[in-house]
């Protein structure tokens, strides 16, 4: 079956279930018929082009998945995917590159690599001190209430 009908039967999964509700893969896939490769593929398809055209995010969140629009979730997940991207850069630069020592000067691209690598890793650094400080996702101001003083008789 095509990527791009198992996304779409996917979606209309999630659509039905409703927003932030979280569903198994198993269930999507016995629902959708895809093996786990087939769900693979269908979740890239998803990402890449239909979370923009829905204008909801789709999210794999604590052992399921589900499509949103909160704030806090989509942070929360964007905050777990980019520390094992970063934990992957690390282990690029301490497993591969660095260990060639003085040698990596002598190859130009592995040399760009070590210098972009840390630069990517440095700016995980400034973004993780910077969402640590802040107990949920920045929203737009609201204004206050006022309440209305109690009247004593």
């Amino acid at each position: 079956m095509p990527t791009q009908h198992l996304a779409e039967l996917a979606w209309h999964l999630f659509d039905e279930a409703g927003e932030d509700v979280l569903l198994p893969r198993e269930h999507v896939t016995d629902r959708i018929h895809a093996t786990d490769g087939q769900f693979e593929r269908a979740k890239g398809y998803i990402r890449d082009h239909m979370t923009m055209e829905k204008g909801k995010a789709f999210l794999a969140y604590r052992g399921g998945y589900m499509i949103t629009t909160d704030p806090a979730k989509i942070a929360e997940n964007a905050s777990l995917r980019m520390r094992r991207i970063n934990t992957e850069l690390r282990r690029v630069l301490s497993g591969s590159i660095n260990p060639l020592g003085d040698q990596v000067a002598d190859y130009e691209v592995l040399a760009m690599f070590q210098d972009e690598i840390a630069h990517m890793t440095r700016t995980y650094d400034r973004m993780s001190k910077a969402t640590m400080t802040m107990a949920t996702p920045v929203r737009a101001v609201r204004p206050k209430r006022r309440r209305r003083a109690a009247t004593r008789a």
